[in-house]
């Protein structure tokens, strides 16, 4: 027997001490009463004799009446555990997979999620309740700190949720390990993973898997942009693709809808696996919000039928070009049709008063202003200022830009293979993104601040980038990021704003709650949609989105082909915690209660 509520020798020193408490409070005796009765002396010590024998025997019963409901009490608040009656106490580390495919629904109406929770519930049920338990998953939001009681167990357990991220794995951890000491062993820690094996696969040995997989088919959305035409700026274009991971072919059912009520239907045939690729002309799309929402039979994963994006208004910029002379900039920009142009010699250029509409873009050929100005800014070899990467010594010479790619849209279909570059200034690029070159030897940076800028370390008359057809489609781009209505692409549960203080609001006006961490804003978007960022100088719209190939492949499981029923491991012992003692001891001393009021009151017991 053990105590949960005290030690051995805690619960020792109270039962003592009930003990001489209840027996010195019966070895008290009231004074006698002096009561004056006509007897003859031989009568009298006869009925003494009687009473004393007759009145011992009622002081004994009640004594030990008193003394077991005394201890039953003393034991009952120690909580004593009896392991033939409760069972063992026992070490359970539950890990629940709660990523996004465990929110896919299976034959019996329940998710995954639910079938995970229910087993769960009946580990955190077993053993005596001495067994202590460890709740954590596999997206972090229960990190494993240690072992609690049932109570708490439970209540972790039914605080955690899915996450929308597709970032699960196996925690790391000490009951994890797949290393133990002897002494591990005698600790004989059971660690339990419930989960349907698609995004969290890498599991140790020694961790008995519960699978909740079962295949269900799901057609989804694992892709949808929109970008400008390279070669027509003001025009764009979208592209949108469908993958069917169900196990035979599917109708998909599909509607593109846009602003000012416009909408298309379209009804589509995709084989068992396959995925779709293909364009979607906007040309018809006013400027707006654009929604994509697909329906298949018997789809049983929601989150991935519906994206959304925006389409930006093609506009003017007003743009002001800083530079003593240069052909191609000066043309290039002058025949772009979204660009109002402005050129300005560096001992002309002025920091604007502020009446009257501001420059939307400024591009600095071989010159930058003391302060930064309030526009997105596009530098071509710039003088040395604060609030420029530093200089980080001599310049780089001689060099090619060969094999250089990147995915940022500054060099969409941007080739660079036959640039060739003179002399380039070398600067540091602290936490800037370096797009082209290294952090050591930056040719590209860009960064946003939160207005966006874009620097080019050369000045392109010392260099073939102006010579080559990529140049022209380079610059075009450039403008575009920098100047187009900020739609920044996001995942579901959590999204960074580069800002202190930022409000955001959903598609319906619907505040979103915040917090800030350090210079940033967080948010967590919730279910697929656009949200409205607005901080102190500028706004963007995020489209969140379940975009994720990995994710939508909801029967990639690597228990894929395992009997669900088999692949329960019988972690059911029958030692379930639910028989307490202590319930038991206050019962029994109860009933003493009960049976000493009844004898009291018929004058058998003191």
């Amino acid at each position: 027997m053990s105590f949960l509520a005290l030690t051995f020798f805690q619960m020792f020193l109270l039962a003592a001490a009930t003990f001489g408490v209840v027996f010195f409070l019966y070895w008290l005796k009231p004074p006698p009463q002096r009561v004056t009765v006509p007897s003859t002396f031989i009568w009298v010590r006869v009925m003494q004799e009687r009473k004393r024998r007759y009145d011992f025997w009622r002081w004994l019963v009640s004594l030990l009446v008193a003394l077991a409901i005394g201890l039953a009490i003393a034991a009952a608040i120690g909580k004593p555990v009896i392991e033939a009656l409760s069972g063992r106490a026992r070490h359970i580390a539950v890990i629940l997979d709660n990523s996004p495919t465990m929110m896919a629904t299976t034959s019996s109406g329940d998710t995954r999620w639910e079938l995970a929770l229910a087993h769960a519930h009946d580990l955190l049920n077993e053993g005596s309740p001495s067994s202590e338990f460890m709740v954590t998953d596999t997206c972090g939001q229960l990190p494993a700190t240690g072992f609690v009681s049932r109570r708490r167990a439970l209540e972790l357990l039914d605080g955690l949720e899915p996450c929308l991220e597709d970032r699960g794995r196996f925690p790391e951890g000490y009951a994890f390990s797949t290393e133990r000491n002897e002494q591990d062993e005698r600790d004989e820690t059971e660690v339990y993973f419930i989960g349907d094996g698609v995004l969290v696969r890498d599991i140790p040995d020694s961790v008995r898997t519960i699978s909740v997989f079962e295949p269900s088919d799901n057609v989804g959305i694992t892709a949808f942009a929109i970008r400008p035409v390279p070669a027509e700026p003001t025009r764009y274009e979208g592209f949108l693709e469908l993958s069917n991971h169900s196990t035979e072919p599917k109708r998909v059912a599909m509607q593109i809808d846009g602003a000012g009520g416009a909408s298309v239907q379209r009804a589509l045939i995709l084989a068992p696996g396959q995925v779709l690729g293909e364009p979607v002309d906007v040309d018809n799309f006013l400027s707006g919000p654009i929604r994509v929402l697909i329906d298949a039979p018997d789809d049983a994963f929601a989150l991935d039928n519906v994206a959304y994006t925006y389409l930006a208004a093609p506009r003017r910029v007003d743009t002001v070009l800083v530079t003593r002379g240069n052909a191609y900039l000066e043309t290039l920009l002058d025949l772009d049709p979204r660009v109002a142009l402005e050129i300005v010699a560096p001992e002309e250029y002025s920091v604007p008063d502020g009446d009257g509409d501001l420059p939307g873009l400024y591009v600095f050929d071989r010159f930058a202003p003391e302060e930064r100005p309030v526009a997105p800014v596009l530098l071509f070899r710039p003088t040395a200022r604060g609030w420029l990467p530093a200089s980080a010594g001599v310049d780089l010479s001689d060099f090619s830009l060969a094999g250089v790619t990147s995915d940022h849209p500054i060099l969409s279909h941007v080739s660079l293979t036959d640039v060739v570059v003179e002399r380039a200034a070398h600067v540091d690029p602290g936490e800037h993104e370096v797009v082209v070159g290294t952090s050591a030897e930056p040719i590209l940076i860009v960064g946003e601040n939160p207005l966006r800028w874009a620097e080019l370390t050369f000045d392109i008359a010392d260099s073939s980038f102006p010579l080559q057809a990529a140049f022209p489609i380079f610059l075009a781009n450039a403008v575009t990021w920098l100047t187009s209505t900020d739609v920044v692409p996001a995942g579901l549960g959590r999204f960074t704003v580069p800002a202190r203080v930022a409000s955001v609001t959903d598609g319906r006006g619907n505040q979103v709650p915040t917090r800030s961490i350090g210079d940033m804003t967080v948010f967590n978007p919730e279910a697929p949609g656009l949200y409205s960022v607005r901080t102190a100088d500028s706004e963007l719209v995020v489209s969140a989105n379940l975009l994720s190939p990995k994710v939508s492949a909801i029967n990639a499981s690597a228990f894929a082909g395992e009997n669900a029923d088999g692949a329960l491991v019988d972690y059911l012992t029958g030692s379930v915690g639910g028989g307490e003692p202590w319930l038991v001891l206050i019962l029994v001393a109860l009933v003493l209660l009960l049976i000493e009021w009844w004898t009291y009151h018929r004058r058998m017991t003191v």
